[in-house]
């Protein structure tokens, strides 16, 4: 009976939540994209339709996703999503035309994938510390945080090239150290 109640009280609770934007059908909405991508790749694969046609439905589809509004889901589909697809339809044509095979196809599109999720990364770790050396008064609202680019060893030293805001900075440390990730300039 105690079971029977505490089902009862999380299925109204959890409908209650629906469209909170909690990311509750996150999960349902992964696996369904999953499962059309891996349907029109099926039919890619047996002829049916094209690989471009397959890449450029797939984009549909996720576009699709981020428009219903019957879900509760944090899915979105934003510049970096564009930048995937394109480049997706862009391999498909490839593909199609047998300038690359299936095997580079799938390679080349999961390291865009990589590449993108990294930038995305990056330029979030790189708000919080914004967020977070704003916040902390510690530069006294004067100042610029600078995010390392590359490096560079000569000698004894090494040079730590930093983006600030449009410019480069460059700081120069003994080579046995490591690059601060960030700075204040």
């Amino acid at each position: 009976m105690l079971r029977y109640a505490i089902a009862v009280f999380l299925i109204l609770t959890l409908s209650a939540c629906a469209g909170l934007g909690l990311g509750i059908d996150n999960r349902r909405v992964q696996d369904a994209f999953d499962t059309g991508k891996a349907r029109l790749e099926q039919r890619a694969r047996a002829g049916e339709i094209t690989w471009v046609q397959a890449a450029t439905q797939t984009r549909e589809l996720d576009k699709d996703f981020a428009r219903r509004t019957d879900l509760d889901t944090t899915w979105k589909f934003d510049q970096d999503d564009e930048e995937y697809h394109a480049y997706c339809i862009a391999l498909a044509e490839r593909l199609d035309r047998k300038k690359i095979s299936f095997a580079e196809f799938d390679a080349e599109r999961l390291q865009r994938f990589n590449e993108i999720q990294a930038r995305r990364q990056s330029l979030n770790n790189q708000q919080r510390i914004i967020q977070s050396t704003q916040s902390s008064g510690s530069v006294g609202g004067q100042g610029v945080a600078c995010f390392k680019k590359h490096e560079w060893s000569s000698g004894f030293n090494k040079n730590c090239v930093y983006s600030c805001l449009g410019s480069e900075a460059v700081r120069t440390i003994r080579a046995t150290e490591l690059c601060p990730l960030s700075i204040v300039r």
